[in-house]
């Protein structure tokens, strides 16, 4: 039941780093969250000082931790990607367990225990049977690492009680596991609360791209409005484009015209011209006549 509050710790630690926008009706929902995954596990009456202690230790611890792994995710270049992330964390991560469990299973006892799961297992099935659960817990936490980068911690830790949720439901059809009237209010509140924090999520995102897609418009808007108080309208275009055209034309038209008054010129210079020669106009004259 203490786990449970793995969520609150995780919720409190993103309002800290600034991971979620603070809302009260996202307290609220991962509130009645809560609420509905101690009612999954209501049942368990005996009481330990030293676990609650224990348990309530290592759900802040992981809250924290879930936190920071998401600002690496997300801020760090070196640990951008999940892999990254995993080749980073997982020397002090293995450094972290081998201290704490050495004191307590003692490396004898360790050694004993291996030694007699090989002998059981064979020297081939033994190995493979000791990878196999670490292959798929490396899996779970690139996958894990993955959602994180794209999505929230706060989304990550609502997955993993979705996971509860259907771990219970599936004791209680698969392997006739009895839940109580208590059990079973509390799997419909958790469920319902998950269905209002995707609905809420989904809204956000909807929010967001239309905040997007409005601002673009009014980007290029303000970009048109100063094109066209620089002068430089579609209407000032078009009539560029016209003078353009419109100078070319002349040009054109201008160098024709010195075309023809040239040719005139040197026809009219020359009484040997072309156009002379070609029409035959005026008499012949005859060599007396430039006496």
């Amino acid at each position: 039941m203490c786990k449970s509050s793995v969520l609150g710790f995780v919720l409190l630690f993103a309002f800290i780093f600034k991971l979620e926008k603070p809302s009260w009706r996202l307290v609220l929902i991962i509130l009645t969250m809560t609420v509905g995954v101690l009612m999954m596990a209501a049942g368990e009456t005996e009481f330990s000082a030293l676990g609650f202690v224990l348990v309530m230790t290592a759900a802040a611890c992981s809250g924290f931790r879930w936190s920071l792994t998401h600002i690496l995710l997300i801020r760090h270049p070196a640990t951008a990607n999940p892999f990254s992330s995993i080749f980073a964390l997982a020397p002090v991560m293995f450094a972290s367990l081998m201290l704490l469990s050495l004191p307590v299973e003692g490396p004898l006892e360790l050694l004993r225990g291996i030694g007699t799961f090989m002998s059981i297992r064979g020297p081939v099935f033994g190995p493979l049977i000791l990878l196999f659960p670490g292959f798929l817990a490396f899996c779970m936490t690139a996958s894990e690492f993955a959602l994180l980068q794209r999505t929230s911690v706060l989304t990550l830790s609502i997955a993993g009680i979705f996971k509860e949720v259907v771990t219970l439901s599936t004791a209680s059809v698969v392997f006739d596991e009895t839940l109580t009237l208590v059990n079973l209010a509390g799997v419909v509140i958790t469920i319902i609360a998950i269905v209002a924090y995707n609905w809420m999520k989904y809204a956000k995102i909807q929010e967001e791209a239309r905040a997007k897609s409005l601002a673009a418009g009014v980007g290029s808007l303000d970009r048109d409005d100063e094109f066209d108080a620089s002068g430089g309208g579609a209407g000032d275009r078009q009539r560029l484009l016209s003078g353009i055209g419109g100078s070319h034309g002349s040009d054109s038209a201008g160098l024709a015209g010195l075309g023809r008054s040239g040719s005139s010129s040197s026809t009219s210079g020359n009484g040997n011209g072309s156009a002379g020669i070609g029409m035959g106009k005026g008499p012949a004259k005859r060599p007396e006549d430039y006496e």
